[in-house]
């Protein structure tokens, strides 16, 4: 009885590959070709990490995806803007140099001093 669990356990290990000899001739290694079962371990473990890559990308883009989705509603929803609204979107000729010169022109003539001489004129 004991010899049978000792084959039944040792039995699994004689038939996993990466006990098994590689059978490879000394020409064979020498010419640099490798055994069935390097080769499929290496492509086992290609595929596993290639795998994790795809599972990391897809939380990152799912993230991604779902932070800009809060963005998003916080603009329609509280702003009431929405990107893809022709209304608020037009097209317009004005650069960010234009937008900077209105913002310094109108933050300048809001201080006090200022707007008193812009009024009285």
């Amino acid at each position: 009885m004991r010899k049978l669990a000792l084959v039944l356990t040792l039995l699994p290990l004689a038939a996993c590959s990466s006990f098994s000899g590689d059978n490879l001739t000394a020409e064979q290694q020498r010419r640099g070709i490798k055994s069935v079962s390097s080769l499929s371990s290496q492509y086992d473990s290609e595929m596993f990490y290639a795998r994790l890559r795809q599972r990391s990308d897809g939380r990152n883009n799912a993230w991604g995806r779902d932070f800009a989705a809060i963005g998003s509603f916080i603009d329609r929803h509280i702003w009431n803007y929405d990107a893809n609204d022709p209304y608020i979107n037009y097209p317009s000729d004005t650069t960010k140099l234009d937008h900077l010169g209105h913002f310094g022109l109108d933050a300048l003539t809001s201080v006090p001093g200022v707007d008193e001489i812009t009024t009285r004129l």
